[in-house]
């Protein structure tokens, strides 16, 4: 019987975890479509910001880090708030741990409305 409610408690929690994981990525992906329809583009010869691969990663990992926050509870909107220009240092060379102090920094000291979670400015 032991066993039995062992292995039940293992199978829901094993349920719970995968559907966290589901929804983090979903919410992640949903971030990062919203920000394709945006249009940006790069450069002179205005080439869309999405069909340049460094920029396009860049973008997955601010999208990732505002999901994770979003999902911890930390007071920011799970989508980019950011301009091109807020966000342009970030997007080449940035990893998940400057990203993340940074949103949680800005997000600490600027005057926007609560959750807007600006990244810079």
């Amino acid at each position: 019987m032991k066993r039995l409610i062992t292995a039940g408690i293992f199978v829901f929690s094993t349920s719970v975890m995968a559907a966290d994981i589901q929804s983090e990525q979903s919410l992640s992906k949903d971030c990062y479509q919203e920000w394709q329809s945006r249009g940006w583009t790069l450069g002179e010869d205005r080439r869309p910001a999405d069909e340049i691969q460094g920029f396009r990663e860049g973008m997955m990992r601010i999208c990732e880090v505002r999901t994770e926050l979003f999902l911890q509870g930390a007071d920011v909107s799970p989508y980019i708030q950011g301009r091109l220009r807020d966000l342009a240092p970030y997007i080449f060379t940035a990893d998940k741990d400057d990203i993340k102090k940074r949103i949680l920094e800005v997000n600490d000291y600027t005057a926007y409305p609560e959750g807007s979670g600006f990244l810079s400015e």
